[in-house]
């Protein structure tokens, strides 16, 4: 598939990219090619594109080879997949994104080759969120530099090397990890950055389970995971109250 990206694939005799873009995905044939087409838009840079995937029955993996992106087999889990994404990466920095979500078209301005700053991640809308004041809200608010407010919809992008010197995901955890690394950075590095940009999302779940209900179950995990609720209780809350 042609692009106006310098794409690189890992094992290539290619120049070593300056950014990996990692994508974690479990039947996700529905929104991946629509993502990869918008990564591959963006302005002329280096970066690769790592498809981590936990199992797909689907077309998923076809699709991601169809749009030049290289394919990692992982056991299932975001924490994970994400970590094995990271572990075949070649990228100065790393570039973490859902499959559902799509990059604004100039993303790579904020990461140019040679910049070392603190770990970041990008605004947040919602496709269609004019239908819902409550999305508008929500999305409103990832503005704000609170922790609260940082979940891996939002995409991000950090070093290797300080990904590594913190020792990466959880990898045996299931939930809220974007948001247990975005701590672990901000702390190792005394800052993180929200840029003044916006991704956009699929509201898929809010959607299948009502906008309301759904981010009252996500306050709740949220309080229970930041008064040390154990992983455990947290999967079986989410599987009981959310599908």
């Amino acid at each position: 598939m042609s692009s106006t990206a310098n794409v690189s694939v890992p094992g290539s005799q290619q120049k070593q990219p300056w950014c990996s873009v990692i994508i974690p995905t479990l039947n996700e044939a529905r929104f991946i090619g629509r993502t990869l087409t918008r990564l591959l838009a963006s302005p002329p840079s280096s970066f690769e594109i790592i498809i981590a995937d936990g199992g797909s029955t689907d077309d998923t993996v076809a699709i991601a080879r169809g749009h030049g992106a290289h394919i990692v087999r992982s056991y299932r889990g975001r924490a994970a997949q994400l970590n094995a994404g990271a572990a075949a990466a070649r990228g100065d920095s790393l570039l973490f994104l859902h499959a559902d979500t799509l990059l604004p078209p100039d993303f790579a301005r904020f990461f140019p080759p040679g910049y070392h700053g603190p770990a970041a991640c990008f605004q947040l809308r919602f496709t269609n969120q004019r239908q819902s004041a409550l999305l508008r809200f929500y999305s409103y608010c990832t503005r704000f530099d609170f922790d609260a407010f940082r979940f891996g919809d939002q995409g991000l992008w950090v070093l290797q090397r300080d990904f590594a010197a913190v020792g990466g995901y959880p990898t045996n955890w299931q939930l809220l990890e974007d948001n247990y690394l975005v701590r672990k950075l901000r702390a190792y590095r005394g800052a993180f950055r929200v840029l003044p940009v916006a991704v956009e999302t699929s509201p898929r779940k809010y959607l299948r389970n009502g906008v309301a209900y759904t981010q009252l179950v996500y306050t709740l995990l949220y309080t229970m995971y930041r008064t040390g609720a154990s992983q455990q209780l947290l999967q079986k809350t989410y599987a009981r109250l959310l599908h």
